[in-house]
């Protein structure tokens, strides 16, 4: 690993991007327009590359069938065609190990839809067992090391710290990966690139939505109890805490409200008392919180417990359908109306539309359960797919031809999220809101699908978030 290499080239480019944002100009920024120039001609948008009859294969890719089952799932491969192999990063045992299965789940049930559906040319997909890395970088990179050489990609690389910390890998062996994460520095090839194919709302723009639509819609909500004036912001010191923060202040302050504090710690540094005294000895109209699922229960039931219960706004990691289920003590709380959450720019599992149809019908022949992780998982796979089928029409599921697939392809996901230019350096900015509701097996309702507030488009750059760099 290069953690300082890595971090003197990301910041690099966040500074040579924001020159050109505000006008400014520089030979190196010249220098960088060029490279990226020349990454877009030699793309699989190229009719002189999208004609091939055979398809070069690499590490990862076999003639021999994929097999029926993984994971106790069925692969839904078919018998005579070959097998691309995808590694899986996940989180059983962490601080998102609540996630982790249904995320896991979700995945593999995409492909077993994807399979039975034709497959990607001659092949059919796999994800092999997954690997707890318990969100925590070093066991991440453990595990990449211990799949690398069976895969031609990851399906899942769950947590932007972990993935950043094996970016150096990713980009030495031709690698691309799945981020189980929304960062904004996800959307720019000069932060990963092309390494890495994301999906989804950015944290920031998150951020920045919820203020905006909790200011518009909290007085209505609650019968005009609730006016916004002041907020707090609670969450981890971490890529989603920071980035939905940053979000949140550049909101607020276009909207004119007061941010009276913030409390940002370490994960493991977390203090739940702290946070709940902030809540009860500084009182705010509204606070919005990114924690991880064990502790956004206790912050917002601990603060209920001593009669404070401002109007919040969670970020989509932080919420879980566990919260509103029967005998959980704080499913009144959760769903009183005051509580609301984001939803990572893709609606819960009973959503209007193909792909979500597609979606329950498959994995109603693996679970009973709707959870929103599932969604996550599922969703997650669909820009991946349109990968490599860029790959097959380029000839080349080497990957580096999957590398190079993932540089400029437009991908789409059955209306599940807007249609994407992978590495076009411009984020999802539209979210979805949800309200907590113990009634849909997803634990949530849509209260606005693709939201953008009124912030996006007065931030005098999005390229500024860049500046929340996770540490490693």
């Amino acid at each position: 690993m290069k953690p300082l290499r890595k971090q003197g080239i990301i910041i690099f480019s966040i500074l040579a991007l924001i020159l050109v944002a505000c006008g400014g100009a520089a030979e190196e920024t010249s220098e960088e327009e060029a490279v990226v120039e020349e990454v877009v001609e030699e793309s699989l948008d190229s009719p002189a590359v999208t004609t091939a009859t055979a398809v070069k294969t690499g590490v990862g890719v076999t003639e021999e069938p994929c097999p029926e089952v993984i994971s106790n799932i069925p692969t839904g491969a078919d018998p005579t065609k070959g097998c691309i192999y995808l590694g899986m990063l996940n989180d059983y045992s962490g601080p998102f190990g609540a996630a982790g299965p249904a995320l896991d789940i979700g995945q593999r049930a995409f492909w077993l839809w994807a399979n039975s559906s034709g497959g990607i040319g001659d092949y059919s997909v796999a994800i092999k067992e997954g690997f707890d890395a318990s969100y925590n970088p070093q066991k991440h990179l453990e595990g990449y090391n211990s799949l690398k050489d069976e895969v031609a990609a990851f399906a899942m690389s769950l947590g932007t710290p972990q993935t950043l910390f094996i970016l150096d890998n990713l980009n030495e062996d031709d690698m691309v990966a799945v981020p189980m994460s929304w960062w904004s520095g996800w959307a720019f090839k000069d932060v990963d690139a092309s390494t890495v194919i994301e999906f989804g709302t950015q944290y920031c723009a998150d951020g920045m939505n919820a203020m905006d639509w909790a200011s518009e819609n909290a007085g209505t909500l609650t019968g005009g109890l609730v006016d916004i004036k002041t907020v707090g912001i609670i969450g981890y010191e971490s890529d989603y805490g920071k980035d939905y923060a940053f979000g949140i202040k550049e909101a607020a302050k276009n909207a004119g409200v007061e941010v009276a504090w913030e409390y940002l710690a370490p994960p493991t540094e977390f203090d739940v008392t702290q946070a709940v005294g902030l809540l009860v000895t500084k009182p705010v109209d509204a606070y919005f919180l990114a924690t991880g699922l064990a502790v956004a229960p206790q912050v917002a039931g601990g603060a209920a417990q001593q009669g404070v219960t401002p109007f919040a706004m969670f970020l989509g990691t932080s919420y879980n359908d566990a919260f509103v289920a029967e005998g959980s003590a704080v499913k009144g709380l959760f769903e009183s109306g005051l509580i609301y959450a984001m939803s990572f720019g893709i609606a819960p599992y009973e959503a209007d539309t193909v792909g979500h149809g597609i979606m329950r019908a498959t994995l109603s022949q693996i679970t009973d359960s709707a959870s929103t992780f599932f969604v996550g998982g599922w969703g997650s796979q669909y820009h991946l797919k349109g990968v490599l089928e860029a790959a097959v029409k380029g000839g080349d599921l080497t990957r580096a031809g999957i590398r190079r697939a993932a540089t400029n392809v437009t991908v789409s996901s059955d209306g599940m999220m807007p249609e994407k230019k992978l590495g076009s350096g411009l984020p999802d900015i539209a979210s979805t809101i949800t309200k907590p509701d113990g009634s849909v097996g997803s634990g949530a309702v849509v209260i606005k699908k693709d939201y953008v507030g009124s912030c996006i488009n007065e931030v005098p750059s999005w390229l500024t978030m860049l500046y929340f760099q996770p540490s490693h």
